[in-house]
């Protein structure tokens, strides 16, 4: 009894410490905040593996926030990259189209993605799969495949992959939030 208890404290503390720097976040202290994310990345959240996927999925996704704020955009997709489990109605691609969209103009990653599904490809690790796109300014879009299109697509030869992806992509929603002019 008293082991698992003192797991729950343990497991509390490191939400606690996600709340606490949220709370800065929505203060505007955006630095203090990713210190108190990076302490609780290093926190024990016991040995149940949801309630550590819950706190790297908060951690995360406020680091994401946080370095949209400071138009860090490369960092956000990082951190939305180290997310290691998202929900059914997660799509953090949107978040990543909007970093994008931020860093290159909307109009600009608009016309270079179009241009740009030659240069596509498709890389599958593990459970995961990712579609990477050299724009034609020389930059790496990556983007994740829809967990129902994964297994399809990684199980498809390599030359039908980036054929799907794009067959696929071209009638997504986030293709028509590149394609959103407003």
């Amino acid at each position: 009894m008293f082991f698992s208890l003192s797991l729950q404290i343990y497991a509390q503390e490191g939400f606690k410490m996600i709340r606490k720097a949220e709370h800065k976040y929505e203060n505007g202290h955006n630095n203090s905040a990713l210190k108190l994310l990076s302490k609780a990345e290093n926190m024990n959240y016991g040995f149940c593996g949801n309630a550590s996927m819950d706190a790297n999925r908060a951690i995360n996704l406020l680091k994401a926030k946080i370095y949209i704020n400071k138009k860090e955009y490369q960092m956000a997709r990082n951190s939305l990259d180290s997310i290691g489990w998202e929900h059914i109605s997660d799509n953090l691609d949107s978040i990543r189209i909007r970093t994008y969209q931020m860093e290159y103009g909307k109009d600009s990653l608009s016309n270079m993605i179009d241009s740009s599904f030659v240069n596509t490809k498709v890389d599958c690790r593990e459970c995961d799969c990712y579609s990477i796109i050299t724009l034609t300014n020389g930059k790496v879009l990556k983007l994740k495949v829809n967990s129902i299109k994964n297994n399809l697509i990684c199980l498809a030869e390599e030359k039908k992959k980036v054929e799907f992806w794009v067959t696929w992509f071209i009638e997504s929603e986030n293709y028509k939030l590149i394609k959103d002019k407003s």
